[in-house]
């Protein structure tokens, strides 16, 4: 019988997704429109499932709904979408042909502001 004899830190500090707690953060849960990355800004579709922001949809960001807090391995799990809070945007999980840029204001209207 072998033991784990090596040493291991614990912390409670805050990932380096998040920027800041001067927000209150405040998730929803939706289904997956489709398998989704950790920290992926999404939208909700017509059917109300949550679903990636891609470079066609720029155009029309009245629909910008949240960033997932953790990945969905397929359509329909379910998905928690932070909808409120301060973010890194160079940790974003962006799609081709986006930009955390492209996304600042959207994001600013609902809540989520990026540092």
């Amino acid at each position: 019988m072998s033991m784990n004899l090596a040493r291991e830190t614990y912390s409670t500090e805050r990932p380096y997704f998040e920027a800041g707690t001067d927000i209150r953060v405040t998730s929803a849960v939706k289904p997956a429109s489709a398998a989704l990355k950790a920290h992926a800004p999404v939208l909700l579709t017509a059917e109300g499932k949550a679903a990636p922001v891609t470079s066609a949809d720029l155009t029309k960001l009245t629909g910008l709904y949240g960033i997932t807090a953790d990945s969905v391995d397929a359509a329909d799990d379910d998905a928690v979408i932070l909808l409120t809070g301060e973010y890194f945007a160079d940790s974003l999980a962006l799609e081709d042909g986006v930009t955390a840029d492209d996304l600042e204001t959207a994001f600013r209207n609902i809540g989520i502001f990026l540092k």
